[in-house]
């Protein structure tokens, strides 16, 4: 059995929906970019999810329901199909934001929230209560490949007839705990531009995204996404940082194209995990040599962080679902901020939008603290 991406939908700093994200997305330049960025960043440290001034708890939750729902509907599911959704969650922080908010309010007495309210548990029931779910959630929480974890798991799942339908949550707001967690690593930006493989590069900008993505065994349409293939590598050199030679990161691109039977001439472009940080940009860049060393060739390579932000362990399903919305439109995403490469830095990254058939397979690459790297290869060429 196969299983395909039938609905999607994501909520971050450049839109709500499907036709504000993908507008301003296609209508983006280098030039905007760096204007933009600098109005977004003026007066906070982050990319800013708008529109959504509420309590944390309710921010969450309302944020929650609008990208599953949007999902649901994109995915054209019944009643009964939307209450059979296995329910798969991915998040380094999951509702961190709330309980930061919840501690302040203990300590001026000004909350009697019983603590079985609060934890990691409780988006999980969220969801399972928000669409009436026969199914118990899974959470992953294996930093920034979490949702992309999740999603392979799904996947697998699916095609091992385990399981017919699955709805998948990449969710990452901000709280303190990780502001102060990436400060205290000295790996946030001071420039405020965020360039990903470029030597002017300073560090890592994070990001605020919800996205939700419905997989089902069967294709609703001709264009939707099929999961090719999957792998997961462990890198021991550190806790936050890559081996610096690259060779774990090039294991699991390798290892993903051979779990789908593939080579790199297969692949139309790389969606990089490009961080911007100096270990990453060198580590990554090494890798993706040696891949095209490997099946001397070359391919298109990108990285989407710049333009939502680094959105820890919802980049998975957030970057698919923003690559996915430009191949919809007929382009590929600019790596923007990317200017003159960083050292090691070999090829040269998609600079500007790019026009495209809307057929095509991605080789998707994440790199986690923790050394777990992923990649998944998606196609609607199949």
């Amino acid at each position: 059995m196969n299983s395909y991406i039938t609905g999607s939908s994501l909520i971050c700093n450049i839109g709500d929906n499907y036709l504000d994200i993908s507008t301003n997305l296609k209508n983006m330049t280098q030039k905007s970019y760096e204007n933009n960025i600098k109005d977004i960043l003026k007066d906070k440290t982050f990319y800013k999810i708008n529109n959504y001034e509420l309590s944390q708890e309710e921010r969450y939750k309302k944020i929650i329901q609008k990208v599953v729902f949007d999902a649901i509907k994109d995915a054209k599911l019944t009643k009964e199909e939307q209450e059979d959704l296995h329910i798969f969650i991915g998040s380094t922080s999951m509702e961190m934001g709330a309980n930061e908010e919840y501690k302040m309010q203990y300590e001026k007495g000004k909350s009697n929230l019983e603590f079985k309210d609060i934890g990691n548990g409780s988006i999980g029931e969220y969801i399972e209560s928000l669409i009436n779910s026969k199914h118990k959630s899974i959470l992953f929480t294996t930093a920034c490949t979490s949702s992309v974890n999740a999603l392979a798991y799904a996947s697998k799942m699916i095609n091992a007839k385990k399981i017919k339908r699955a709805i998948i949550l990449g969710h990452e707001l901000f709280n303190k705990s990780t502001y102060g967690g990436f400060s205290s690593l000295m790996l946030l930006s001071q420039n405020k531009i965020y360039r990903p493989f470029d030597k002017r590069s300073d560090g890592i900008i994070l990001g605020e995204a919800c996205s939700a993505i419905v997989l089902d065994s069967k294709k609703n349409h001709e264009e939707d996404f099929k999961y090719l293939g999957f792998a997961n590598v462990c890198d021991n050199y550190s806790e936050t940082t890559s081996d610096p030679n690259g060779i774990p990161i090039f294991n699991t691109m390798k290892s993903a194209l051979d779990n789908a039977s593939l080579n790199l001439n297969d692949i139309d472009c790389i969606k990089a995990h490009a961080t911007g940080s100096e270990n990453n940009n060198s580590s990554e860049a090494k890798a993706i040599k040696q891949l095209f060393q490997t099946y001397n060739t070359n391919t298109k390579v990108t990285s989407v962080k710049s333009i939502i932000g680094h959105t820890l362990g919802a980049c998975g399903t957030n970057e698919i679902v923003l690559m996915l919305y430009a191949i919809k439109n007929n382009f590929l995403p600019a790596t923007f901020g990317y200017k003159e490469p960083a050292s090691d830095v070999e090829f040269v990254p998609i600079e500007e939008n790019t026009s495209i058939i809307n057929k095509q397979t991605i080789l998707f690459n994440y790199v986690a603290f923790g050394g777990n790297n992923s990649s998944i290869i998606l196609s609607n060429r199949a």
